[in-house]
């Protein structure tokens, strides 16, 4: 197996509407945060894992558009631990806030602060209790990154199937509390570089 092909793919999701995608609960306190959103821990500004993108795309690929794709096809993009499909072609890193939108989210919540926090009612007992929620308000920008390799022996367009699944995840949500209508995303391709 030859590497014939590496292309790196930059692109922006903008968010539409509150992205919560859970990070580790420290310890707030009566009247805390009950579900974090994760964070880079040298910032502490919000990221988006790679993993997330990543589970997301596959996971619609799979269900809603499998009739256009075969599933050998969306595992070797995505990687499969029981199947000898070699190199994995699709590479996502974590993503993170672009530097235009730290400064505005700080100039709209205060020095420091990039998120919000909800209140949301918990609905699985008889009382109403508030649950914090925090999540990352829409409008912010985050920038990301692939790798989109093709092997020798490849026929299939990686590259194609990453843009298909892009446009599948702007029509669904990302993240958690997606029915309650968080995670809504805009995705742009900004670049594309041979490698």
């Amino acid at each position: 197996m030859i590497i014939s092909e590496r292309k790196l793919i930059e692109y922006e999701v903008e968010l539409c509407t509150g992205l919560h995608i859970g990070g580790n609960k420290e310890s707030y306190g009566i009247g805390g945060i009950d579900s974090p959103v994760i964070k880079d821990p040298l910032t502490n500004k919000p990221i988006i894992p790679g993993s997330s993108i990543k589970g997301k795309i596959r996971m619609l690929l799979t269900h809603i558009d499998v009739e256009n794709h075969n599933l050998d096809e969306i595992d070797k993009a995505f990687g499969s631990s029981d199947k000898d499909i070699g190199l994995t072609r699709i590479i996502f890193r974590d993503l993170f806030l672009t530097e235009d939108s730290a400064k505005e989210l700080e100039n709209r919540l205060g020095k420091g602060f990039y998120t919000e926090v909800k209140a949301e009612n918990k609905i699985d007992n008889l009382k109403a209790m508030p649950r914090f929620i925090e999540r990352v308000p829409a409008g912010a920008k985050f920038h990301g990154e692939c790798i989109v390799q093709k092997l020798d022996e490849d026929k299939e367009d990686f590259f194609e199937l990453l843009k298909r699944g892009f446009e599948l995840l702007k029509n669904s949500a990302l993240g958690g509390s997606g029915s309650r209508g968080y995670g809504k995303v805009n995705i742009t391709i900004k670049n594309e570089k041979d490698l």
